[in-house]
């Protein structure tokens, strides 16, 4: 998987990633875009949108949501679970370069079918996510389909 990009009004595409890229936000400013690689390469990339070195951003502990973070203009929010079970929010400054906890999640958090598994308000405020609260199958026996 690559991100590729190409103008508006048409045009011929262009690849912005070398060595893998999905899920990807670009910067406030326009200046970068920051991705992951793929479900098996850990950590959040980045890349100047113009075009050069791919960077690795934030190497982080995300426990398989590796899609469950977003860009602002401050840093990266993203779900975690250092110690499966222990969901929560967390916050990776683009300037300091810490992370910090921002709230435990109390249950486990469930991505949905496409990429983005957090969101954050504009005013940074609002968090929304998914959670599960329940998950089941059926197994279902048909007599006579033949």
């Amino acid at each position: 998987m690559q991100i590729w990009k190409m103008p508006a009004a048409g045009g011929e595409a262009q690849p912005v990633t070398k060595d893998g890229g999905s899920a990807a936000y670009e910067s406030r400013d326009g200046q970068f875009l920051f991705y992951t690689k793929a479900r098996n390469v850990a950590g959040i990339w980045r890349v100047p949108v113009e075009g050069g070195e791919e960077t690795l951003v934030l190497d982080t502990h995300m426990a398989g949501y590796w899609s469950a973070w977003t860009v602002v203009e401050q840093g990266i929010y993203f779900l975690t679970a250092e110690k499966m079970g222990r969901p929560a929010v967390e916050f990776f400054s683009l300037t300091t370069g810490r992370v910090t906890e921002v709230a435990p999640l109390a249950k486990p958090f469930k991505l949905a079918a496409n990429p983005e598994g957090l969101s954050v308000s504009p005013d940074g405020r609002w968090i929304l996510y998914t959670q599960e609260d329940q998950r089941d199958t059926d197994l279902m026996r048909v007599e006579n389909f033949r």
